[in-house]
C-alpha cells in the first residue's frame, strides 16, 4: 500500500520524532511510504496531487483541516497522528499516545467516515473540521489574533478583556426548517465535542453521526462566568437555563459587525457590514484510518 506522509514539524510534539522517524516507522509497519515535505499550505496540491492509497498527517489540528479539504469527497483516506497543542479532532476519533504506536497500530486500523461541514459566506467556500460560529469564541480569536503565533498569556489576556466588553450579537439562526432570532453570546456549530484549546463546549458532540450540534448562549442576568466555567468541567453546560443544544444538517447565520470563525481561522464581514454564512455538513465526506490498538472512545 502507498501512503504519504505529511509531518508539520512546528506542531506542539512534533520534536518527539522526526520525519525520517515517522517515514520509517511507516515502512516497518508494512507500508510503501514517502514523506512529502511541506513548508506552508501552498505546497499541499502538488504533494497531494498523487496522495497514493493512504495520507498519514502528523500535526496539530490545523494541519489535519488543511491536509483533509484537499482530500475531501476525493475517495483517499487519512490517518492522523496527533502532535500538536489541543489534538481536538485525534481526540473525537479517540487516538491518543505515543506516535510511534498511533503509526505501527495502523497496520491494523478500523476505518470510520468523518463528517465534515462546508461553509459558504462573501469570501467564497471553506471546509470546517471542528466548529464554526460568532460570538464569544469568534470574538475572543479576534482579540488574540492567530496570526500573531501561540502565546497562552496572549490568549488570557484576550479572554479576559473580551469578557468585560463583550456585547452580545444580533444573529439570525436558520437550523434547517427552523428560524430563532436574538441577541446571543454565543452560536457555534460543532462537528467535535471540543474547540479551541480543548474548549469541549458540546460533550456529545460525533463526527460521525451525520448531526452538527449547535450550541447557542442567551444573554441572561444572573448567569455568570463561574456558571460557564463550571459548566464546561462539568460538561454540564446545556444545563444552564439559557444554554440550549439543537441538531441539525444545514445551518445559516446572517448577522452583522461581529466577527466568524472556523475552526483557528477568522472571517470578518466586509466592512463590518451584513454578513450571511450557510453550513452544510457533508456526512462522511472522510475516510479516516484509527489505529485500533490506541484507539479510545472519545
Amino acid at each position: 500500500m502507498r501512503v504519504t506522509l505529511i509531518h508539520n514539524p512546528a506542531a506542539g510534539g512534533a520534536g518527539s520524532l522526526s520525519s525520517s522517524d515517522l517515514e520509517a516507522a511507516l515502512i516497518l509497519a508494512g507500508f510503501n511510504a514517502q514523506h512529502r515535505p511541506t513548508e506552508s499550505v501552498e505546497d499541499l496540491p502538488e504533494a497531494l496531487e498523487d496522495p497514493g492509497d493512504l495520507v498519514v498527517v502528523a500535526g496539530g489540528d490545523g494541519t489535519i483541516r488543511a491536509v483533509a479539504s484537499h482530500l475531501a469527497e476525493r475517495g483517499v483516506p487519512m490517518a492522523v497522528v496527533p502532535l500538536g497543542t489541543a489534538n481536538n479532532i485525534a481526540a473525537a476519533l479517540g487516538v491518543r499516545g505515543n506516535p510511534r504506536e498511533v503509526v505501527e497500530g495502523l497496520a491494523q486500523p478500523e476505518r470510520r467516515r468523518f463528517d465534515l461541514v462546508e461553509i459558504s459566506g462573501s469570501w467564497g467556500r471553506d471546509f470546517c473540521l471542528e466548529a464554526a460560529g460568532v460570538g464569544l469564541f469568534a470574538a475572543t480569536m479576534s482579540t488574540y489574533d492567530p496570526e500573531a503565533g501561540k502565546s497562552p498569556l496572549r490568549a488570557l489576556t484576550a479572554t479576559i478583556q473580551t469578557l468585560a466588553s463583550y456585547q452580545p450579537c444580533e444573529v439570525r439562526v436558520q437550523l434547517d426548517g427552523t428560524t430563532l432570532e436574538g441577541p446571543f453570546l454565543l452560536v457555534e456549530a460543532m462537528n467535535t465535542p471540543a474547540m479551541g484549546p480543548r474548549v469541549r463546549l458540546a460533550p456529545d458532540a460525533d463526527p460521525g453521526d451525520g448531526w452538527l450540534d449547535v450550541v447557542l448562549i442567551n444573554p441572561e442576568q444572573g448567569v455568570g462566568f463561574g456558571a460557564y466555567l463550571r459548566g464546561l468541567l462539568q460538561e454540564k453546560l446545556d444545563e444552564l437555563p439559557n444554554v440550549t443544544v439543537e441538531r441539525c444538517r444545514t445551518l445559516t447565520l446572517e448577522w452583522e459587525g461581529c466577527p466568524f470563525h472556523l475552526d483557528a481561522e477568522l472571517r470578518s464581514p466586509p466592512d463590518g457590514g451584513r454578513e450571511r454564512v450557510k453550513l452544510e455538513l457533508k456526512p462522511g465526506a472522510l475516510e479516516v484510518w484509527v489505529p485500533s490498538a490506541v484507539a479510545q472512545p472519545a
